[in-house]
């Protein structure tokens, strides 16, 4: 056996950035939060290096001894060269090198990779995904991407922005804007702020309405989890909007199933926070969308890593990027 090899992992948020140190086995050594709201790159950068630097000291390693890090980032970005160009959620980011920066601070090998696709990889190698060749993994929180894996092989597309698949139009005279500017996507119908933002333009005069109620009595606050809470409570409104939802998922899991006949489709956030009441309703509509042979090829399961993949995503993207490494 070789000796073990440790690697920093990045993973940008739009309110936090997760700093993980793990070995290429999967154990997660150490790991690290930095807050990213409304926050300015030229403070963020030195900080990230700084934090990287303290999470390999912590654990009687110099920085020389780490094999790399990876950076597991948002859209929209020029991953063949590391710069995040103007992600929605952070404002002050314009155009910012970040792996560039990081490997001149940190002096060793680097790689950046969209965030579903980082986050695919941390379950290929540690979680829901490993020893599959065909799978996908779903980000399903405040937005929907997908990474997927195809005969062993991450897909990242011609211009690497393969994956955008909270991005496809699943209602063609829609009137729901998504947040990347064009109206029925999938994100649009299904994704934790485009519902939310639609239940807060529904309820602005209705204040008593429970679903404003589970969120503290403010309607700018209603999210999913208040969306959830009153979904629990049986109130009608907020019935009709989850099986919209399931529907939707379905329609969209319905064209993934069809397309590339995975044999597992591992979804984020939502599905392993919220549990059965999620997912119940999704595979109760998915024969609608899907043929009978890719429903019974395909198990849909939650993430393994949940809150951790994060911490992962970026440690994976560098074993698969610089290390050439594949899931076993």
């Amino acid at each position: 056996m070789g000796k073990e090899k440790y690697i920093l992992g990045y993973d940008i948020g739009g309110t936090k950035i997760g700093i993980g140190l793990a070995t290429a086995s999967g154990q997660l050594l150490g790991k690290k939060r930095v807050e990213n709201k409304d926050t300015d790159p030229d403070v963020i950068l030195p900080l990230l290096a700084q934090m990287g630097k303290e999470l390999a000291e912590e654990k009687n390693l110099k920085v020389s001894d780490l094999a790399g890090f990876g950076i597991s980032a948002p859209g929209p970005a020029d991953i063949p060269n590391g710069i995040l160009l103007d992600p929605p959620n952070n404002k002050k980011w314009h155009n910012v090198p970040i792996q560039g920066y990081l490997q001149n601070a940190l002096q060793i090998p680097g790689c950046f990779e969209n965030d579903a696709n980082s986050a695919a990889l941390a379950e290929w190698f540690f979680g829901a995904g490993k020893g599959k060749t065909d799978f996908i993994y779903l980000t399903m929180s405040t937005g929907i991407g997908a990474g997927i894996v195809a005969g062993n092989t991450l897909i990242r597309g011609k211009t690497f922005f393969g994956g955008e698949f909270g991005h496809t139009p699943i209602e063609m005279n829609s009137e729901r804007v998504c947040g990347c500017g064009h109206k029925g996507c999938y994100e649009a119908y299904c994704g934790g702020r485009s519902i939310a933002l639609y239940l807060q333009n529904l309820l602005k005069d209705k204040k008593d309405h429970p679903i404003v109620q589970f969120a503290g009595g403010k309607v700018e606050d209603i999210d999913m989890l208040a969306l959830e809470k009153a979904v629990r409570a049986n109130d009608p409104l907020a019935l009709e909007i989850w099986e919209e939802m399931s529907m939707r998922n379905a329609q969209a899991f319905g064209i993934l199933l069809n397309t590339f006949n995975p044999e597992r489709l591992i979804l984020g956030t939502l599905a392993w926070a919220v549990g059965d009441l999620y997912t119940d309703p999704i595979k109760k509509y998915l024969p609608r969308f899907a043929w009978k042979e890719m429903i019974d090829a395909c198990e849909i399961v939650s993430s393994e890593l949940r809150r951790d993949v994060g911490y992962y995503a970026g440690v994976a993207a560098a074993m698969y990027f610089l290390l050439g490494k594949r899931a076993e």
